[in-house]
Protein backbone atom coordinates (compact mmCIF):
# COMPACT_ATOMS: atom_id res chain seq x y z
CA UNK A 1 0.00 0.00 0.00
CA UNK A 2 1.04 3.33 -0.06
CA UNK A 3 3.74 4.59 1.98
CA UNK A 4 5.53 1.80 4.67
CA UNK A 5 3.11 -1.35 5.64
CA UNK A 6 1.28 -0.89 9.02
CA UNK A 7 2.74 -2.20 11.50
CA UNK A 8 0.33 -4.61 13.69
CA UNK A 9 0.37 -4.36 17.56
CA UNK A 10 2.65 -6.88 19.07
CA UNK A 11 0.58 -10.08 20.96
CA UNK A 12 0.54 -9.55 24.65
CA UNK A 13 1.97 -12.28 26.21
CA UNK A 14 -0.89 -14.54 27.87
CA UNK A 15 0.51 -14.18 31.85
CA UNK A 16 0.84 -10.10 31.13
CA UNK A 17 -1.03 -8.51 33.75
CA UNK A 18 -3.15 -6.11 31.99
CA UNK A 19 -6.35 -3.48 33.50
CA UNK A 20 -7.21 -0.22 32.93
CA UNK A 21 -6.30 2.46 35.46
CA UNK A 22 -7.83 5.90 36.26
CA UNK A 23 -5.21 8.39 35.66
CA UNK A 24 -5.87 12.52 36.02
CA UNK A 25 -7.86 13.21 33.09
CA UNK A 26 -8.41 9.72 31.54
CA UNK A 27 -7.82 6.31 31.52
CA UNK A 28 -5.15 4.13 30.27
CA UNK A 29 -4.14 0.38 29.58
CA UNK A 30 -1.07 -1.07 31.72
CA UNK A 31 0.13 -4.21 30.90
CA UNK A 32 2.74 -5.58 33.54
CA UNK A 33 2.70 -1.89 35.80
CA UNK A 34 3.11 0.40 32.35
CA UNK A 35 1.14 1.85 30.06
CA UNK A 36 0.72 0.16 26.79
CA UNK A 37 1.68 2.00 23.59
CA UNK A 38 0.92 1.87 19.63
CA UNK A 39 3.66 1.22 16.80
CA UNK A 40 3.71 4.78 16.33
CA UNK A 41 4.36 5.49 20.35
CA UNK A 42 0.64 6.62 21.63
CA UNK A 43 -0.34 5.89 24.63
CA UNK A 44 -3.29 3.05 24.99
CA UNK A 45 -5.66 6.02 26.65
CA UNK A 46 -8.54 7.70 26.05
CA UNK A 47 -11.18 9.16 28.45
CA UNK A 48 -13.47 6.29 27.42
CA UNK A 49 -13.65 3.70 29.69
CA UNK A 50 -16.40 1.41 28.45
CA UNK A 51 -13.85 1.89 25.02
CA UNK A 52 -10.75 0.54 26.82
CA UNK A 53 -12.52 -2.42 28.50
CA UNK A 54 -13.60 -3.42 25.37
CA UNK A 55 -9.90 -3.44 23.83
CA UNK A 56 -8.98 -5.55 27.20
CA UNK A 57 -11.40 -8.24 26.91
CA UNK A 58 -10.42 -8.73 23.33
CA UNK A 59 -6.32 -9.38 24.37
CA UNK A 60 -7.48 -11.39 27.02
CA UNK A 61 -9.41 -13.58 24.91
CA UNK A 62 -7.47 -13.41 21.34
CA UNK A 63 -5.77 -15.97 19.82
CA UNK A 64 -1.97 -15.32 19.11
CA UNK A 65 -1.59 -13.42 15.67
CA UNK A 66 -4.96 -12.56 15.46
CA UNK A 67 -6.40 -9.71 14.57
CA UNK A 68 -7.72 -7.28 18.07
CA UNK A 69 -9.51 -4.31 18.72
CA UNK A 70 -5.87 -3.04 20.00
CA UNK A 71 -4.71 -3.40 16.26
CA UNK A 72 -8.16 -0.85 14.99
CA UNK A 73 -7.21 1.57 17.82
CA UNK A 74 -3.53 2.09 17.22
CA UNK A 75 -4.70 2.56 13.33
CA UNK A 76 -6.93 5.44 14.15
CA UNK A 77 -4.12 7.07 16.27
CA UNK A 78 -1.07 6.61 14.55
CA UNK A 79 -2.28 6.49 11.25
CA UNK A 80 -5.77 8.34 10.60
CA UNK A 81 -5.48 11.17 12.96
CA UNK A 82 -1.52 10.87 12.74
CA UNK A 83 -1.08 11.07 9.08
CA UNK A 84 -4.47 11.50 7.99
CA UNK A 85 -3.01 12.44 3.88
CA UNK A 86 -1.17 8.98 4.23
CA UNK A 87 -4.32 7.54 5.68
CA UNK A 88 -6.00 9.15 2.56
CA UNK A 89 -3.15 8.04 0.27
CA UNK A 90 -3.36 4.44 1.58
CA UNK A 91 -7.05 4.42 0.82
CA UNK A 92 -6.52 5.12 -2.81
CA UNK A 93 -3.93 3.17 -3.24
CA UNK A 94 -5.72 -0.12 -1.92
CA UNK A 95 -8.70 0.82 -4.20
CA UNK A 96 -6.25 1.48 -7.18
CA UNK A 97 -5.22 -2.58 -7.03
CA UNK A 98 -9.14 -3.96 -6.01
CA UNK A 99 -9.83 -6.86 -7.51
CA UNK A 100 -13.27 -5.95 -7.23
CA UNK A 101 -13.48 -2.70 -8.60
CA UNK A 102 -11.35 -4.53 -11.71
CA UNK A 103 -14.17 -6.16 -12.72
CA UNK A 104 -16.14 -2.92 -13.71
CA UNK A 105 -12.68 -0.49 -14.38
CA UNK A 106 -11.05 -2.95 -17.13
CA UNK A 107 -8.43 -0.16 -16.93
CA UNK A 108 -7.09 -1.58 -13.64
CA UNK A 109 -6.41 -5.24 -15.56
CA UNK A 110 -2.68 -4.66 -15.99
CA UNK A 111 -2.16 -4.31 -12.10
CA UNK A 112 -4.79 -6.71 -10.80
CA UNK A 113 -6.47 -9.08 -13.36
CA UNK A 114 -9.65 -10.05 -12.26
CA UNK A 115 -9.78 -13.78 -11.79
CA UNK A 116 -12.88 -16.05 -13.25
CA UNK A 117 -13.63 -19.10 -11.62
CA UNK A 118 -13.23 -22.66 -13.48
CA UNK A 119 -15.54 -24.36 -11.91
CA UNK A 120 -13.44 -28.27 -13.17
CA UNK A 121 -10.69 -26.64 -11.22
CA UNK A 122 -12.29 -26.29 -7.87
CA UNK A 123 -11.82 -29.01 -5.83
CA UNK A 124 -14.88 -30.93 -5.18
CA UNK A 125 -15.36 -30.48 -1.22
CA UNK A 126 -14.96 -27.32 -1.54
CA UNK A 127 -17.47 -25.02 0.66
CA UNK A 128 -20.32 -24.68 -2.43
CA UNK A 129 -21.37 -21.27 -0.48
CA UNK A 130 -18.37 -19.38 -1.79
CA UNK A 131 -19.53 -19.62 -5.29
CA UNK A 132 -23.28 -20.06 -5.39
CA UNK A 133 -24.88 -17.41 -2.27
CA UNK A 134 -23.49 -13.64 -3.43
CA UNK A 135 -19.38 -13.38 -3.43
CA UNK A 136 -18.04 -10.89 -5.83
CA UNK A 137 -21.28 -10.52 -7.78
CA UNK A 138 -23.38 -9.35 -4.75
CA UNK A 139 -19.92 -6.93 -3.58
CA UNK A 140 -19.97 -5.30 -6.93
CA UNK A 141 -24.11 -4.85 -7.28
CA UNK A 142 -23.80 -3.60 -3.09
CA UNK A 143 -20.82 -0.72 -4.27
CA UNK A 144 -22.88 -0.09 -7.39
CA UNK A 145 -26.17 0.98 -5.57
CA UNK A 146 -24.44 3.06 -3.08
CA UNK A 147 -22.55 5.36 -5.92
CA UNK A 148 -26.32 5.69 -7.17
CA UNK A 149 -27.46 6.80 -4.26
CA UNK A 150 -23.98 8.77 -3.37
CA UNK A 151 -22.85 10.20 -6.62
CA UNK A 152 -24.54 9.66 -10.53
CA UNK A 153 -24.09 7.38 -13.28
CA UNK A 154 -20.82 8.87 -14.08
CA UNK A 155 -18.91 7.08 -11.45
CA UNK A 156 -20.13 3.54 -12.67
CA UNK A 157 -17.95 4.30 -15.36
CA UNK A 158 -15.16 6.53 -14.77
CA UNK A 159 -12.69 5.54 -12.17
CA UNK A 160 -11.41 8.81 -11.42
CA UNK A 161 -14.88 9.44 -10.15
CA UNK A 162 -15.40 6.79 -9.04
CA UNK A 163 -12.54 7.06 -6.40
CA UNK A 164 -12.99 10.53 -5.96
CA UNK A 165 -16.50 9.92 -4.60
CA UNK A 166 -15.35 6.63 -2.16
CA UNK A 167 -12.44 9.12 -0.85
CA UNK A 168 -14.97 11.90 0.14
CA UNK A 169 -17.30 9.77 2.03
CA UNK A 170 -13.89 8.26 3.49
CA UNK A 171 -13.26 11.55 4.30
CA UNK A 172 -16.39 12.08 5.91
CA UNK A 173 -16.00 9.10 8.36
CA UNK A 174 -15.55 8.97 11.84
CA UNK A 175 -11.77 8.68 12.30
CA UNK A 176 -12.82 4.96 13.95
CA UNK A 177 -14.47 3.75 10.86
CA UNK A 178 -11.60 5.18 8.76
CA UNK A 179 -9.40 2.97 11.03
CA UNK A 180 -11.05 -0.06 10.35
CA UNK A 181 -11.39 0.23 6.39
CA UNK A 182 -7.17 0.84 6.41
CA UNK A 183 -6.95 -2.34 9.28
CA UNK A 184 -8.92 -4.94 7.04
CA UNK A 185 -7.36 -3.40 3.54
CA UNK A 186 -3.92 -3.90 4.89
CA UNK A 187 -4.83 -7.12 6.72
CA UNK A 188 -6.05 -8.96 4.25
CA UNK A 189 -4.77 -7.25 1.01
CA UNK A 190 -7.89 -7.57 -1.04
CA UNK A 191 -8.23 -4.09 -1.83
CA UNK A 192 -10.05 -1.27 -0.04
CA UNK A 193 -14.16 -1.71 -1.88
CA UNK A 194 -14.81 -4.76 0.10
CA UNK A 195 -13.55 -3.03 3.83
CA UNK A 196 -15.12 0.24 3.06
CA UNK A 197 -18.69 -1.38 2.03
CA UNK A 198 -18.49 -3.86 5.37
CA UNK A 199 -17.85 -0.35 7.64
CA UNK A 200 -20.66 1.84 5.45
CA UNK A 201 -23.09 -0.94 6.43
CA UNK A 202 -23.10 -2.64 3.22
CA UNK A 203 -21.86 -6.18 3.68
CA UNK A 204 -22.03 -8.22 7.07
CA UNK A 205 -19.03 -9.87 8.07
CA UNK A 206 -20.16 -13.32 6.35
CA UNK A 207 -20.38 -11.51 3.51
CA UNK A 208 -17.22 -9.87 3.46
CA UNK A 209 -15.57 -13.06 4.16
CA UNK A 210 -17.51 -14.37 1.24
CA UNK A 211 -16.22 -12.45 -1.41
CA UNK A 212 -12.71 -12.13 -0.23
CA UNK A 213 -13.03 -16.62 -0.66
CA UNK A 214 -14.04 -15.64 -4.19
CA UNK A 215 -11.11 -13.67 -4.96
CA UNK A 216 -8.80 -16.28 -3.34
CA UNK A 217 -10.25 -19.70 -4.22
CA UNK A 218 -7.31 -21.08 -6.32
CA UNK A 219 -5.07 -20.94 -3.45
CA UNK A 220 -7.13 -23.76 -0.88
CA UNK A 221 -8.50 -26.97 -0.60
CA UNK A 222 -10.94 -27.34 1.10
CA UNK A 223 -9.94 -27.65 4.96
CA UNK A 224 -7.89 -24.51 4.01
CA UNK A 225 -10.90 -22.47 2.34
CA UNK A 226 -12.68 -23.31 5.18
CA UNK A 227 -10.17 -22.37 7.91
CA UNK A 228 -9.67 -18.96 6.10
CA UNK A 229 -13.38 -18.10 5.87
CA UNK A 230 -14.13 -18.23 9.58
CA UNK A 231 -10.25 -16.09 9.79
CA UNK A 232 -12.29 -13.54 7.73
CA UNK A 233 -15.61 -13.43 9.41
CA UNK A 234 -14.19 -13.07 12.45
CA UNK A 235 -11.54 -10.58 11.92
CA UNK A 236 -14.29 -8.16 10.38
CA UNK A 237 -16.24 -8.73 13.55
CA UNK A 238 -13.55 -7.52 15.50
CA UNK A 239 -13.45 -4.40 13.22
CA UNK A 240 -17.52 -4.02 13.32
CA UNK A 241 -18.03 -4.40 17.11
CA UNK A 242 -14.88 -1.94 17.75
CA UNK A 243 -16.67 1.04 15.96
CA UNK A 244 -20.09 -0.50 17.70
CA UNK A 245 -18.31 0.39 20.83
CA UNK A 246 -16.95 3.46 19.66
CA UNK A 247 -20.39 4.76 18.56
CA UNK A 248 -21.84 4.35 21.56
CA UNK A 249 -19.33 5.42 23.61
CA UNK A 250 -19.11 8.98 21.59
CA UNK A 251 -23.65 9.02 21.27
CA UNK A 252 -23.51 7.70 18.05
CA UNK A 253 -22.65 9.30 14.58
CA UNK A 254 -24.88 13.09 14.24
CA UNK A 255 -26.86 12.35 11.15
CA UNK A 256 -27.70 15.15 8.99
CA UNK A 257 -26.16 18.40 7.47
CA UNK A 258 -21.92 18.54 7.99
CA UNK A 259 -20.57 22.12 9.09
CA UNK A 260 -19.90 23.34 5.76
CA UNK A 261 -23.51 23.50 5.14
CA UNK A 262 -24.55 24.59 8.51
CA UNK A 263 -22.26 27.32 8.65
CA UNK A 264 -23.62 28.62 4.99
CA UNK A 265 -27.25 28.61 6.60
CA UNK A 266 -26.16 30.78 9.42
CA UNK A 267 -27.41 31.12 12.90
CA UNK A 268 -31.21 30.18 13.29
CA UNK A 269 -33.68 28.46 15.53
CA UNK A 270 -31.59 25.30 15.55
CA UNK A 271 -28.44 26.81 15.29
CA UNK A 272 -25.74 28.64 17.14
CA UNK A 273 -21.88 29.31 16.52
CA UNK A 274 -19.54 29.96 19.38
CA UNK A 275 -16.00 30.94 18.79
CA UNK A 276 -14.50 29.08 21.91
CA UNK A 277 -15.38 26.87 24.24
CA UNK A 278 -13.47 28.52 27.66
CA UNK A 279 -11.18 30.91 26.60
CA UNK A 280 -12.14 34.45 26.64
CA UNK A 281 -10.91 36.49 23.36
CA UNK A 282 -10.96 39.70 25.03
CA UNK A 283 -8.89 38.74 28.27
CA UNK A 284 -7.18 35.84 26.50
CA UNK A 285 -7.78 33.74 29.63
CA UNK A 286 -10.19 31.17 30.66
CA UNK A 287 -13.23 32.14 31.43
CA UNK A 288 -16.28 30.39 33.12
CA UNK A 289 -18.91 32.67 31.86
CA UNK A 290 -17.64 31.67 27.85
CA UNK A 291 -18.20 27.76 29.35
CA UNK A 292 -21.86 28.64 30.67
CA UNK A 293 -22.82 30.20 27.41
CA UNK A 294 -21.80 27.49 25.14
CA UNK A 295 -23.66 25.37 28.30
CA UNK A 296 -26.84 27.57 28.11
CA UNK A 297 -27.54 27.30 24.64
CA UNK A 298 -27.34 23.34 24.99
CA UNK A 299 -29.76 23.77 27.39
CA UNK A 300 -32.01 25.96 25.51
CA UNK A 301 -31.85 23.33 22.38
CA UNK A 302 -32.79 20.72 24.50
CA UNK A 303 -35.95 22.59 25.85
CA UNK A 304 -36.89 23.40 22.89
CA UNK A 305 -37.23 20.98 19.34
CA UNK A 306 -33.06 20.63 19.28
CA UNK A 307 -30.35 21.92 17.78
CA UNK A 308 -26.49 22.06 16.57
CA UNK A 309 -23.70 24.39 18.32
CA UNK A 310 -21.26 24.80 16.54
CA UNK A 311 -17.62 25.29 18.89
CA UNK A 312 -15.06 27.18 16.66
CA UNK A 313 -16.89 29.40 14.47
CA UNK A 314 -16.96 33.10 14.63
CA UNK A 315 -20.49 34.41 14.64
CA UNK A 316 -20.15 35.84 11.02
CA UNK A 317 -19.26 32.13 9.77
CA UNK A 318 -15.60 32.07 9.94
CA UNK A 319 -13.38 29.85 11.38
CA UNK A 320 -11.75 30.23 14.48
CA UNK A 321 -11.11 26.80 15.63
CA UNK A 322 -11.05 25.21 19.09
CA UNK A 323 -7.20 24.73 19.14
CA UNK A 324 -7.67 29.03 20.11
CA UNK A 325 -9.01 26.99 23.58
CA UNK A 326 -5.64 25.28 24.18
CA UNK A 327 -6.23 21.59 24.55
CA UNK A 328 -3.54 19.38 23.66
CA UNK A 329 -5.65 17.36 21.36
CA UNK A 330 -9.66 16.58 20.32
CA UNK A 331 -10.02 14.40 23.28
CA UNK A 332 -9.14 16.93 25.89
CA UNK A 333 -11.49 19.17 24.33
CA UNK A 334 -14.06 16.60 24.42
CA UNK A 335 -13.58 15.62 27.62
CA UNK A 336 -14.12 18.75 29.11
CA UNK A 337 -16.66 19.96 27.06
CA UNK A 338 -18.81 16.42 28.42
CA UNK A 339 -17.79 16.85 32.15
CA UNK A 340 -19.08 20.63 31.79
CA UNK A 341 -21.98 19.42 30.52
CA UNK A 342 -22.72 16.25 33.42
CA UNK A 343 -21.76 18.69 36.23
CA UNK A 344 -23.94 21.79 35.24
CA UNK A 345 -26.71 19.82 33.20
CA UNK A 346 -26.90 16.33 34.98
CA UNK A 347 -26.33 12.94 33.64
CA UNK A 348 -29.96 12.67 32.40
CA UNK A 349 -29.31 15.02 29.52
CA UNK A 350 -26.17 13.66 27.85
CA UNK A 351 -28.18 10.98 25.94
CA UNK A 352 -29.93 13.47 23.99
CA UNK A 353 -26.31 15.26 23.07
CA UNK A 354 -23.84 14.14 20.28
CA UNK A 355 -20.42 15.54 19.57
CA UNK A 356 -18.08 15.22 16.84
CA UNK A 357 -15.75 16.88 15.54
CA UNK A 358 -14.86 18.41 11.72
CA UNK A 359 -11.82 19.80 9.81
CA UNK A 360 -11.96 23.38 7.97
CA UNK A 361 -9.45 25.49 6.70
CA UNK A 362 -6.72 23.53 8.38
CA UNK A 363 -8.70 24.10 12.05
CA UNK A 364 -11.18 22.02 14.04
CA UNK A 365 -14.16 22.92 15.05
CA UNK A 366 -16.61 20.96 17.61
CA UNK A 367 -20.38 20.08 16.74
CA UNK A 368 -22.60 19.55 18.91
CA UNK A 369 -26.21 17.85 18.39
CA UNK A 370 -29.03 18.32 20.67
CA UNK A 371 -32.23 16.63 20.23
CA UNK A 372 -35.63 17.39 21.82
CA UNK A 373 -35.34 16.50 25.28
CA UNK A 374 -38.58 14.33 26.66
CA UNK A 375 -37.67 15.83 30.52
CA UNK A 376 -36.84 19.48 31.22
CA UNK A 377 -33.48 20.29 31.75
CA UNK A 378 -32.15 22.64 34.11
CA UNK A 379 -28.97 24.60 33.72
CA UNK A 380 -26.74 24.96 37.27
CA UNK A 381 -26.42 29.03 37.50
CA UNK A 382 -23.18 30.50 37.90
CA UNK A 383 -23.90 32.24 41.16
CA UNK A 384 -26.06 29.08 42.54
CA UNK A 385 -29.49 27.72 42.28
CA UNK A 386 -30.77 26.97 38.79
CA UNK A 387 -31.46 28.27 35.48
CA UNK A 388 -34.24 27.07 32.59
CA UNK A 389 -33.51 28.40 28.58
CA UNK A 390 -35.42 27.79 25.94
CA UNK A 391 -35.13 29.03 22.13
CA UNK A 392 -36.62 31.88 21.06
CA UNK A 393 -36.00 33.04 17.58
CA UNK A 394 -32.25 32.78 16.78
CA UNK A 395 -31.27 33.14 20.36
CA UNK A 396 -31.64 31.46 24.08
CA UNK A 397 -33.52 33.07 26.59
CA UNK A 398 -34.02 32.31 30.51
CA UNK A 399 -37.94 32.26 31.77
CA UNK A 400 -38.64 33.12 35.07
CA UNK A 401 -40.68 30.69 37.35
CA UNK A 402 -43.81 31.16 36.63
CA UNK A 403 -42.76 30.72 32.31
CA UNK A 404 -41.34 27.48 33.39
CA UNK A 405 -44.27 26.31 34.93
CA UNK A 406 -46.31 27.15 32.20
CA UNK A 407 -43.76 26.40 29.45
CA UNK A 408 -43.08 22.50 30.99
CA UNK A 409 -46.65 22.22 31.80
CA UNK A 410 -47.45 22.58 27.45
CA UNK A 411 -44.03 21.46 26.45
CA UNK A 412 -43.71 18.20 28.30
CA UNK A 413 -47.24 17.52 29.14
CA UNK A 414 -46.42 16.98 33.05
Amino acid sequence: MASRRMVFMTPIERNASIDVVKRDLDYAVYGDGAVLVTPGGAPVASPKLRLLEHIVRDLTVAEPGSLTALDVFACEHDVVEGEPAAAEERFVSALQTDPVAARRFPELGAQCAPVDIALENVDPDMPPLFFLYGGLSEALGKATSYLMEHGDQTALSDFAMFSALLLQTFRDMAPYRRAGILVLAERHQAGGLLPFLLLAGRLGPSEYANAIMNIEWFRHDAASASQRFRALRDEARVVVEYVDVCMAVSGGEALGPRAPEIIARGESHHVEFKSTLRLNLHTQKSDPSITHASLKTIAAFLNSSGGTLLVGVRDDGSIEGIETDGFPNDDRFGLHLWQSMESSLGGCACPFVASRFERLNGRTICCVTCSESPRPVFLEAKKGGQEFWVRVGASSRQLGVREVLEYTRLRFKE
